[in-house]
């Protein structure tokens, strides 16, 4: 409500009232744009508001614990539950937590088939076509502690493809997405490959619309004059083109290092998610290394709640001179320390002794994963 009033003598207890307006909240958002003008009297009085936009989504893929075929984590407790029938297959699982913590989707990499049994019978690697990543949707249901099952909705799956005469890596994805990956054979040992390069195609739609760009590109690229190779490692930007935004929009914003990614509202969380543990594969397989630390089977410990937050809240850039914390910037301006998952996890893993040999040694996911 606002009301024009005209004053009559020297103090406003002596104001005459000239007339009102009333702008009512569910008027104003059936308005064609948002705005609405009235008169009062020779006044035009106009009121707008801005409706508020939805942030990106963050993402996070953090190591736990070995599952079978069924999806359940390979344990005791599992065994017991099953009265003692073996547990067949062996997945090496992530689980994909947003900024506040919360289980999104369980990713899942085939990598052995068969039991483990006391007196000799070990899972075996499986065949190179059938190493599949899949990824349920939604939140493990546990039983005991940190053990459970994993969603038994699955959502998306990437499928390993021999690769052309052009290319050095393929991915098919369920989404109808093809993912090619290739790179400078002179370059494919260095520490940040450079030449690596990404292709996108889509089955139904020859003419692609989507490009994958290596580093921080468009909004996420950095101001800074000089930027070494070594902070723009891991980093990929993904950008759509429709007849809305004919030169480009970016979608996404992926760290296939740390398995981490950053999307709009618009963009398809589970073939982003595809697109980053594809290229985290194939690059281990490239260099030969476990540059993005696959080989972890145990979860590990994150920030307390509230302590970090991933640069999901950050301060205005005029505020930034005076603090130093890179946990209020954007994440990806410090990407290594905002999302590591302690100040020593980041940098170390549990020795191969704390694995059990029912889950299958590191021999059987090192030839998978690396070599």
């Amino acid at each position: 409500m606002l009301e024009l009033r005209h004053r009559g003598g020297t103090c406003f207890n002596g104001s005459k009232s000239q007339g009102s307006a009333a702008f009512h909240w569910n008027d104003l958002l059936r308005a064609p744009s948002l705005t609405m003008e009235r008169g009062i009297e020779q006044v035009r009085v106009a009121v707008s508001i801005t409706p508020p936009v939805q942030a990106p989504y963050l993402l996070k893929c953090v190591p736990d614990r070995v599952t079978d075929d069924s999806g359940a984590m390979v344990s005791d407790v599992i065994l017991r539950l099953n009265r003692y029938r073996p547990q067949e297959g062996r997945w090496l699982s992530r689980t994909v937590l947003d900024h506040a913590g919360r289980e999104c989707f369980v990713v899942r990499l085939r990598v052995g088939g068969g039991f483990w049994r006391r007196g000799g019978e070990t899972p075996s690697t499986v065949k190179w076509e059938d190493r599949i990543t899949e990824i349920r949707e939604g939140s493990w249901s546990y039983v005991a502690g940190s053990i459970g099952r994993a969603p038994e909705k699955v959502v998306g799956t990437a499928t390993p493809k021999e690769p052309t005469a052009q290319y050095q890596a393929e991915w098919l994805f369920s989404t109808g997405d093809e993912l090619m990956i290739s790179w400078e054979s002179s370059t494919s040992t260095s520490a940040s490959t450079p030449g690596m390069t990404f292709t996108l195609r889509n089955q139904t739609s020859p003419d692609s619309s989507l490009r994958l760009l290596k580093g921080r590109k468009l909004q996420y690229q950095t101001s800074e004059e000089h930027v070494e190779d070594e902070d723009e490692e891991g980093f990929v930007t993904l950008i759509r083109f429709t007849e809305d935004n004919p030169n480009g929009k970016v979608t996404a914003l992926l760290n296939w290092k740390l398995l981490v990614m950053e999307l709009m509202p618009e963009e398809d969380a589970v073939f982003v998610l595809l697109l980053c543990v594809s290229i985290l594969r194939s690059v281990s397989e490239m260099r030969r290394e476990d540059v993005g630390s696959l080989l972890i089977r145990r979860r590990l410990k994150e920030a307390k709640l509230g302590a970090r937050d991933w640069g999901s809240v950050i301060l205005h850039p005029s505020s930034m001179s005076s603090i130093n914390s890179p946990y209020i910037q954007p994440w990806h301006w410090n990407a290594k320390a905002v999302m590591a998952d302690t100040k020593t996890d980041y940098i170390s893993r549990p020795p191969p002794s704390t694995y059990s040999a029912v889950e299958g040694g590191d021999k059987l996911y090192k030839r998978v994963l690396i070599t």
